[in-house]
């Protein structure tokens, strides 16, 4: 929910000018009603004909319409206190006039800028004034700039009846402008008394009304507010889309908008983009003029922003400085959240339970008559310090966040089940803990399936962590091991599962990949020549954030996954006479579930740190044998089963082996260990993964794909080889293996070999690529795709390495491929020989052309090069994931 409440925006012109005609800027004879009516058409203009007004006449009430004007433009550039000094000597002339009406309508006016200079209990005394001595359409006005002033102190409920009488009133005057931004204002109300369904339609006829009179500005701050309003649904992609259209718009009309940062920060937590999150908060507040209330607000989600991207000593420091300023302005409903962000800052900085347990259960209490949409958030927290304090309470407090298991937004709804599957564990009722855990994934997996961008799949399962966790713990804790699988599979590689949205003739999506791709071309030629680059990494920057934003726009189907059934698994193992073994991390301890003759056993292998740094030194000792150096490549082998496998390693069988390692196991080179090194090995982000790309049909009309990109030390050397072996096949290199050409010759093909150099981003996985003649083959290039080819071979160093995103997600090119139905990528996870390269794919190849899976292939590849270290250690360093 947002934090600002604001009436459509910054400006003053949704509280006090009335319905007429924009005038053009700069006549000589000014007429005063004409000149507050008309200003925001041309606010520096405005100011400047007050000014001029100021010197031609001693009316006092055209001075005090010049005052006014002058002191609304000076507090819409955060000048606050010039603003209030004019708009008090606004007031002192307008009580020399004989006009009620006149000094009603400048205290509205001086009120609203003192509750946004954080002075609220002077403001609102002075719009109470402008109230008594106001009636009918002048009433009206005032009452919706007092809604205003109430919804920016979380008042809402008192707002509401403000702005049904302001309505009221305009319909009756006719006034179309003043009805449109009371609309907007009560839309904003609704949203925070949680009608969202009230403030769509209120949002929806103000955007008609105002775009009926030309209002442009008031048209984009609809669109924003709207933007919220699919933010509280849990609509991001359309929250998103609605946030870049107004943010367009803004610029458009060359204004700068503070509230759209801390609505924009408030989307990028929900979608879990912490990083993006931090940006444009930093961004608003380095900013001039910055109002006080915009501060604290800023500083509040700067706080948010701060505990999501890990930093829980910044948000401590940012959430007790905005809850001094929000109790500063008597903005008690900000202040709360702030206190709620600062005690889960010191609770993580490892402030003792027993210390923050009162200040928790206070503001608890202080919650409730005000309506806060944090209030799950705050129960759960209190609840969670009840329990680590041993206080009686924690069962009360769980209880009650559990009542909101049937609210609208899906993760508002799996925070409620979250609440009762921790109660259901200070009981000891381990069912109870593993139903509430599944009917929260439940509500998240429905949240996911509303996305269409893989990035925004993956964090979204962030949500769910806590509630997999659990529930894995408890499976664990019992006898059956396939109640433990069943967990293990419930919330791993769910983003991989969803189907995904292809941008297949969207052409402006084509169009700024193009852009992209030709920038960074010229940013690589610039490099190789020593020239300055920094205005090409710009646009670089600018072109990726572009299309990043674009994808995150997109919908998803809402379809959500079929449920894992082990049947199926135990069926397709017995068949081939192979064994899955699925890795899972619990309290840092790995566990493998060994399935192998219809059973699934549980073996605790050990601590998951010491497997990390045994997979550091496998990538060790290989890169030094892709160079020809001296490398202890089977004793890296050996340590990597010990601490991967433990005692799982004698429990295999003797046929082949699927393994589904947890994410940031996943470049661990398989054929290394010494227990799988002389059978076939695949793995598998999860085993319904697996099962999906052994139900794979190859495409009858598919063919075979070779493609060579440019500065191969080897120059591709295998795929005239292969050619010669497969002369059907279609080849593209040597200026040919464009990303068009490319994505062409990939489309529905039966296998596709690619040497070419890849190039794995970290910091933005969907912007790995491999390096084609024309430029990059973006991971987002493939979205591109109408049907994924049945097999990859990517022969490139690294080629495999993929982000562990979100609850254990992969984002990257095998993950990009494995999602669209690709059956089986076969990559590298390490720095590989390229001349040892060219053997180990030959090798591959002809096991392929045999009619053998991958797994067989890679096995073949690895014993025909054993005589050799340097190649040996190359075939170790593939991996085949699929079938």
């Amino acid at each position: 929910m947002r934090v600002s409440t604001r009436s459509s925006g910054d400006r003053d012109r949704n509280l006090l000018a009335s319905d007429g005609d924009k005038k053009a800027a700069g006549a000589q004879d000014v007429d005063p009603d004409e000149l507050l009516r008309n200003m925001f058409a041309d606010p520096d203009g405005a100011m400047a004909r007050a000014y001029d007004l100021l010197t031609r006449t001693k009316d006092p009430r055209s001075l005090s319409i010049a005052r006014q004007v002058i002191g609304i433009v000076l507090r819409d550039r955060g000048e606050m206190p010039a603003a209030l000094v004019q708009l008090r000597r606004a007031l002192r002339l307008a009580h020399a006039v004989d006009d009620p009406g006149r000094a009603a309508d400048v205290n509205a006016t001086l009120g609203a800028a003192l509750a946004m200079a954080g002075r609220t209990s002077a403001g609102l005394s002075h719009i109470d004034l402008a109230a008594r001595d106001s009636r009918g359409f002048a009433l009206a006005t005032v009452l919706t700039r007092r809604a205003w002033v109430l919804n920016m102190l979380g008042r809402n409920a008192e707002a509401l009846v403000d702005l049904r009488q302001a309505v009221r009133g305009f319909v009756r005057s006719g006034d179309t402008l003043w009805r449109a931004r009371a609309l907007n204002i009560r839309g904003d109300t609704q949203i925070h008394l949680g009608d969202v369904a009230g403030a769509e339609r209120d949002f929806g006829q103000a955007a008609d009304l105002f775009e009926s009179l030309g209002h442009d500005l008031d048209v984009a701050y609809t669109v924003q507010n709207r933007a919220m309003v699919a933010l509280v649904a849990g609509d991001l992609p359309t929250a998103l889309a609605r946030y870049a259209e107004a943010s367009d718009s803004y610029e458009r009309l060359g204004e700068v908008i503070a509230d759209l940062a801390v609505d924009r920060c408030l989307a990028y937590l929900a979608a879990g983009l912490a990083s993006e999150a931090v940006e444009v908060v930093e961004t608003a507040l380095s900013r001039p003029h910055v109002q006080p209330r915009h501060r604290a607000e800023l500083l509040l989600m700067r706080a948010n922003a701060a505990l999501a991207a890990g930093d829980p000593r910044k948000a401590a420091e940012s959430a007790v400085s905005a809850r001094r300023m929000f109790r500063q302005q008597q903005r008690d409903w900000f202040e709360l959240r702030a206190e709620l962000t600062s005690l889960s800052a010191r609770r993580i900085n490892g402030r003792p339970a027993r210390s923050l347990l009162p200040a928790a259960m206070a503001l608890v209490e202080r919650m409730r008559p005000l309506v806060v949409p944090e209030m799950p958030q705050a129960l759960l927290l209190a609840g969670r310090l009840a329990t680590e304090a041993g206080h009686p309470s924690s069962g009360r407090l769980f209880g009650e966040a559990a009542a909101y298991r049937g609210h609208p937004a899906s993760t508002t709804r799996a925070l409620g089940w979250l609440a009762t599957a921790l109660d259901r564990r200070g009981g000891g009722d381990t069912r109870g803990v593993l139903r509430a855990c599944a009917s929260g994934l439940q509500a998240l997996e429905e949240h996911q399936a509303m996305l269409g961008s893989p990035e925004l799949r993956a964090l979204a399962t962030l949500h769910g962590d806590e509630l997999a966790r659990l529930a894995m713990r408890g499976a664990l804790d019992g006898t059956d091991p396939r109640t433990a699988l069943r967990w293990a599979e419930r919330w791993r590689a769910t983003a991989l599962n969803h189907q995904p949205v292809t941008s297949a003739g969207d052409g402006a999506a084509t169009t700024d990949l193009a852009v992209l791709r030709a920038t960074q071309r010229r940013l690589t030629e610039a490099r190789a020549g020593a020239e300055p680059t920094d205005q090409l990494e710009r646009q670089s920057a600018q072109l990726e954030r572009a299309v990043r934003q674009s994808r995150l726009h997109a919908s998803g189907t809402g379809a959500v996954r079929a449920r894992f059934e082990i049947s199926p698994l135990l069926e397709a193992l017995s068949r081939e006479h192979g064994c899955l073994v699925e890795l899972v991390e619990v309290d840092e301890m790995l566990h493998a579930l060994v399935v192998l003759d219809g059973r699934v056993r549980r073996v605790a292998v050990g601590p998951a740190e010491a497997a990390v740094q045994a997979l550091t030194y496998a990538h060790f000792t290989l890169r030094q044998a892709a160079r020809g150096r001296p490398a202890q490549v089977g004793s890296a082998g050996e340590r990597l089963q010990r601490t991967l496998l433990g005692r799982a390693a004698g429990a295999l069988g003797d046929g082949p082996v699927v393994v589904s390692p947890t994410s940031r196991f996943h470049a661990v080179p398989w054929g290394l260990l010494p227990v799988l090194a002389d059978r076939p090995v695949t793995t598998a982000p999860s085993a319904a993964l697996w099962l999906r790309a052994r139900s794979a049909v190859a495409p009858a009309a598919g063919g075979t794909v070779f493609i060579v990109g440019p500065g191969l030390a080897s120059g591709g050397a295998e795929v005239p080889v292969l050619a010669r072996q497969t002369p059907e096949a279609v080849s593209l290199g040597g200026g040919d293996a464009t990303v068009d050409a490319t994505l062409g010759a990939l489309d529905g093909a039966r296998l596709a070999h690619v040497a070419a150099h890849g190039h794995f981003r970290e910091d933005s996985p969907m912007f790995s690529s491999l390096a084609l003649d024309d430029g990059p083959l973006f991971v987002h290039d493939l979205e591109r795709l109408r049907r994924a080819p049945c097999r990859v071979v990517l022969s490139a160093c690294e080629s495999g390495v993929m982000k562990p995103v979100g609850a254990g997600e992969l984002l990257g090119l095998g993950s990009a491929l494995l999602s669209m139905g690709t059956a089986g990528v076969v990559s590298s996870v390490a720095v590989v020989n390229d001349e040892a390269t060219v053997e180990v794919m030959i090798a591959l190849h002809a096991r392929l052309q045999a009619g053998a899976g991958l797994g067989d292939a890679l096995l073949a590849a690895r014993q025909a090069t054993v005589r050799d270290a340097t190649m040996s250690a190359t075939a170790a360093s593939f991996t085949a994931m699929g079938v």
